[in-house]
């Protein structure tokens, strides 16, 4: 089940970066960002495979976990948006490929450059990424635990999501990218 899949979810206009350590998993770690405005600067993203909940049981299971956990908080749910699975799994498959957590794509991409290169027209984007939870269940509880993600995760802004995920020597990386489109 696991493979060279990628995930990405952001959330929550406003925040500025934070960077935090794994929760509850030793050998994890976790960052979130968001922005609230669009950016004009973009860079070139090579197209990765787009996910839908029915094609992916792991993205099936991780939009589900959100969406209820936005359900317990008041917040309407989720829509799975193919645009930004792009930008997750590419970001996701990137982190993979470094062995590294970051905001920041070895290219020098970041989560604005990487959304605008999918055509993605936004209001509000954020980004949690994460790395070494082994399965959608304990890195939804990881970004749960953390302000800066869970702001992300339960912030009503966003109303569309893009999930991405990846595995290398045997180690998960984890994005969600969240947005309010224009």
């Amino acid at each position: 089940m696991v493979g060279n899949l990628s995930k990405w979810l952001g959330l929550g206009a406003g925040s500025l970066a934070l960077l935090a350590g794994g929760l509850g998993n030793p050998g994890a770690d976790l960052a979130a960002i968001a922005v609230s405005h669009r950016s004009s600067p973009t860079l070139e993203v090579v197209p990765a495979q787009h996910l839908s909940q029915a094609e992916d049981p792991v993205v099936a299971e991780l939009l589900t976990r959100v969406n209820q956990a936005r359900q317990q908080a008041g917040v309407d749910p989720l829509s799975l948006n193919p645009q930004l699975n792009t930008a997750a799994q590419g970001h996701a498959q990137d982190m993979a490929s470094t062995g590294r957590l970051s905001h920041t794509g070895s290219d020098g991409s970041t989560m604005r450059s990487r959304i605008d290169a999918t055509d993605y027209r936004w209001r509000a984007i954020g980004e949690n990424v994460a790395m070494g939870q082994p399965t959608a269940a304990a890195v939804l509880e990881s970004w749960l635990n953390s302000p800066g993600h869970r702001q992300n995760l339960l912030n009503p802004t966003f109303t569309e999501l893009g999930l991405g995920w990846a595995e290398a020597g045997g180690r998960l990386y984890w994005v969600q990218v969240f947005a309010q489109p224009l």
